[in-house]
């Protein structure tokens, strides 16, 4: 392991407002079992080892942060093939994924788009596409970004998927990347919305050398269609018939267009859904706003009190009246959703001492902190 990751790791302190993070070390595990811990926590993933290669010298030492709505891993492993099986499943949502290879190298294809990286240079994929690679013995970084969160920074996202980015942008992005391997394990979680937010930022600026490829209509933009459906949808959550079809009527738009510029961002029925359940969470959680839960629900065009509360669940992941007592939600949505299917694959694997002491988890539940210090 480098010198600056357990330097890191080393300072991991008793605060209960240090980042979250999970870490697999395959120190203190038998090389099959790490092997086999790696390949459940990516089961996207088909993680297989070069033929000729034995499965006693396999070793891996890895940690994730959760920056939401980014998770951030860094570590090193040994030689493996590294292969993305596009298949349904709950954990099969499209993101975009940013790898910079520190040491070593990553060779293979994207979707017949050929490769070959490393040695501080940036690719980027699209998990919801096919790719097959073989890494060396490496020490990497990567940033999960979920699809939505970069829809939101740019007009439309580029095809990232196999491209090694060569622009000083993309290189500050992977200074960054490096820098924050090193970082994370001290941050607090005060300082998340800033490195997230500039962590963001570096990301789309480096993304300017794919979409500054090609001209676009302005006029007829992706973003400009978005910024005036969303100031529509807004101004009308209360009408029970808001809709892709009466969005069309109403402005103008086909059916067509207005499809494919919310399709970025989950499509335009997801994003009505996000403005009204957004709005809702807003007014549970004022002081001063003593609305009934059926109030609500009619104010944002919900038919029935129980439909609203069921979408309120499946956004935040508990029901309004709980969001109301406890001024607190539990957003399942981009990096949480990844990083807590970590944390669960982690804990059950940890059914003896020698588990405990290879696997750690660390974040605001005490009991799970004590558990596994």
């Amino acid at each position: 392991m480098s010198t600056d990751l357990k330097d890191a790791h080393a300072e991991k302190g008793a605060s209960s407002e240090r980042l979250p993070f999970v870490r697999l070390n395959s120190q203190e595990l038998t090389p099959d079992a790490a092997f086999k811990q790696w390949q459940a926590l990516l089961p996207q993933y088909s993680i297989r080892l070069p033929v000729g290669h034995d499965i006693r010298d396999f070793a891996i030492d890895a940690s994730a942060w959760l920056l939401d709505p980014l998770v951030v891993m860094a570590g090193q492993s040994t030689t493996a093939w590294v292969d993305r099986v596009v298949r349904g499943g709950k954990m099969d949502e499209a993101n975009q994924v940013f790898v910079v290879f520190a040491e070593g190298r990553w060779a293979g294809e994207a979707d017949g788009r050929p490769f070959d990286f490393g040695d501080g240079e940036l690719i980027g994929l699209d998990t919801g596409r096919p790719s097959v690679g073989l890494s060396t013995n490496s020490r990497w970084i990567m940033i999960n970004v979920p699809q939505r969160a970069l829809a939101k920074l740019m007009p439309s996202i580029p095809d990232i998927h196999g491209h090694v980015f060569r622009s000083a942008s993309a290189a500050f992005l992977a200074d960054h990347m490096i820098a924050m391997a090193r970082h994370l394990p001290r941050m607090q979680v005060d300082e998340t919305e800033r490195i997230t937010r500039a962590t963001l930022s570096l990301i789309a600026s480096a993304l300017d050398e794919l979409t500054f490829r090609t001209k676009t209509n302005e006029a007829f933009a992706p973003s400009a269609i978005r910024r005036r459906v969303e100031r529509h949808i807004q101004q009308n959550l209360a009408a029970t018939d808001l809709s892709p079809k009466s969005i069309s009527e109403k402005l103008g738009i086909t059916r067509s267009t207005l499809y494919r510029a919310f399709s970025p961002i989950g499509g335009i029925a997801a994003v009505i859904s996000e403005h009204r359940l957004d709005t809702a969470r807003a007014i549970l959680f004022h002081p001063e706003d003593h609305r009934s839960i059926s109030e609500i629900a009619n104010l944002l065009g919900y038919r029935s009190t129980a439909t609203f509360s069921k979408a309120f669940n499946r956004r935040f992941g508990c029901y309004p009246r709980v969001a109301r007592a406890t001024g607190t939600t539990r957003e399942r949505m981009g990096g949480r959703l990844l990083f807590h299917f970590w944390e669960d694959v982690l804990t059950k694997s940890c059914v003896d001492a020698d588990d405990r002491a290879a696997i750690e988890i660390w974040g605001p539940n005490p009991k799970r902190v004590d558990r596994f210090q």
